[in-house]
């Protein structure tokens, strides 16, 4: 009994021991291992406030790092004159961590430390630090301002566009407008040089990233600052409108929209058929609806192939992808050839045929497709697209 009594003793001990060197931030996985953070890779630095330049600040300004595994950053090391210099985030996320820049730091490269230690390798960008009081823009103010989209699409006919009416402290300013993600990470930064105050003036995103990439689907917002990243303030009826915006969804955020890779292809009533397979090796998902419903590119792209087949697709348009890793779409059953001509450019959304019922066809439908790169008969394979066009159905 005290052999047994003394073997208890030691074992709950020992696991008493253990989970206490377990560091806090070490998370136990569902086999009971520990799960440690991985290691955050910085893509992108910008200036938030106390800027010369999109990635020049100043000693008390504020920047932004964006990449992956940003949330386990514990510090953020900054170049100083006799070694690094260390500071605590003020802000971390899953993808962006902001500081505030300190007095001792210099000009070079960021990192970031994780809670185990554990030094990212350095920004791909050097964060330019200078003098502060170098540039100031004086006071701004947003007097007016709508979106001409609340929902766009990349390579889209349609593209966010900010219509708006900046008013300033002195005749002219520089302003530098942020395209944010809903959860404020900077995407892009765009700049506008001697805007008079009081003018009326337009920005256009093309819906692209600082690394030219696509940005993904989601929900986005323009904010307008001066040069030295300072936000503009907005008239009290723009505050009472994005307000409204906040509680109702038939109200718009004069600044706010929505974006996506892919619209529906199809304007109009529908309904799903067969899909791939259906036991006559079917390469693509029916969409059926009137004759006539007009047909949309689902993505921008190059025309491949118009042709007729007649024991086949009826009238096709083949269109090799924008940005999606050399896909093709195919559309069949046109009642008439597509107006776009093979090596035409088309964009996202853009009208290129009616639905038909050509071809080996019983009633009127899209007979839709999607091949992975490099392309339709260009070497590449069908795809399922009927859980693609499902979700694009819900936003378009």
């Amino acid at each position: 009994m005290i052999a047994s009594h003394a073997k208890t003793v030691f074992a709950v001990a020992l696991t008493a021991f253990l989970t206490a060197s377990v560091p806090a931030f070490a998370a136990t996985t569902a086999g009971g291992g520990l799960q440690v953070p991985g290691v955050p890779e910085i893509k992108n630095v910008v200036c938030l406030s106390g800027c010369t330049k999109v990635r020049a600040t100043t000693p008390g300004g504020t920047i932004q790092l964006t990449g992956t595994e940003m949330d386990s950053t514990r510090l953020v090391r900054f170049a100083g004159k006799t070694g690094a210099v260390k500071v605590k985030p003020d802000l971390t996320s899953s993808t962006r961590v902001e500081a505030t820049v300190p007095p001792q730091a210099v000009t070079g490269r960021v990192r970031v430390a994780t809670v185990s230690g554990t030094f990212s390798a350095p920004s791909p960008q050097t964060l330019y630090v200078g003098p502060a009081g170098k540039v100031t823009t004086g006071k701004l103010s947003v007097t007016d301002a709508a979106i001409s989209a609340s929902r766009t699409f990349q390579f889209g006919v349609r593209k966010p566009t900010l219509r708006y009416v900046i008013s300033g402290a002195r005749p002219s300013f520089d302003l530098r407008i942020d395209v944010a993600s809903k959860s404020g990470e900077v995407v892009r930064s765009l700049f506008r040089r001697d805007v008079e105050s009081g003018s009326s003036q337009t920005v256009t995103w093309n819906g692209k990233t600082t690394d030219k990439k696509p940005a993904p689907n989601g929900a986005y917002s323009y904010v307008i600052r001066g040069a030295d990243g300072t936000p503009a303030s907005i008239s009290a009826r723009i505050s009472r409108i994005r307000k409204r915006a906040a509680r109702s969804k038939k109200v718009a955020d004069p600044f706010s929209f929505k974006i996506f890779g892919y619209s529906f292809p199809l304007r109009g009533p529908h309904s799903y058929g067969d899909g791939i397979g259906a036991g006559r090796g079917h390469q693509g998902v029916d969409l059926l609806a009137d004759c006539g419903t007009p047909i949309v590119a689902a993505r921008g792209g190059t025309v491949y192939y118009n042709d007729y087949q007649a024991g086949g697709a009826g009238n096709y348009l083949v269109i090799n992808l924008r940005g999606a890793g050399k896909r093709s779409q195919v559309y069949m059953h046109m009642p008439v050839r597509s107006r776009f001509k093979v090596g035409q450019k088309v964009k996202t959304g853009q009208r290129i045929g009616s639905v038909g019922t050509t071809g080996r066809s019983t009633a009127c439908h899209l007979h839709f497709e999607q091949w992975t790169g490099p392309g339709w008969y260009q070497g590449g394979t069908f795809m399922d697209p009927l859980g693609a066009l499902k979700r694009w159905d819900r936003y378009s």
